[in-house]
């Protein structure tokens, strides 16, 4: 079981690096990674697109059997994601009247290959 954790931790990594650079191409700036508010919540990016901070999730998945990666976006993971980008604001003293998003970014193999899909104000 440990293995299969370790192989999960691996190919989650890879895909936060993967949709990273992405989002880097796609003229955002990457402020921070894998940002924890002190309890369990994790935002996996955080970023500037434009004047506007992002918080992203990333998700991916191997195939559709456990369903699409945004579908793992449940509603209580976007509350735990908004608590804790909630606490990055008032951490980093960020003005509550700056744009802020909250978007998924879906990792995927296909033909050997990593398709990555950004679903920008994905929830609020």
């Amino acid at each position: 079981m440990a293995k299969k954790r370790g192989n999960n931790h691996i190919t989650g990594k890879t895909a936060e690096t993967a949709a990273a650079l992405f989002l880097s191409g796609h003229a955002c700036r990457v402020l921070e990674r894998n940002f924890r508010d002190g309890r369990a919540a994790e935002i996996d990016l955080i970023a500037e697109d434009g004047d506007t901070l992002v918080f992203a999730e990333v998700k991916y998945r191997s195939g559709s059997a456990c369903g699409s990666p945004e579908e793992a976006v449940t509603p209580a993971k976007q509350a735990k994601i908004r608590l804790a980008a909630e606490y990055y604001l008032y951490k980093k003293q960020i003005s509550q009247d700056k744009p802020v998003r909250f978007d998924v970014v879906c990792v995927e193999p296909r033909e050997g290959r990593l398709r990555i899909r950004w679903i920008r104000d994905a929830f609020r």
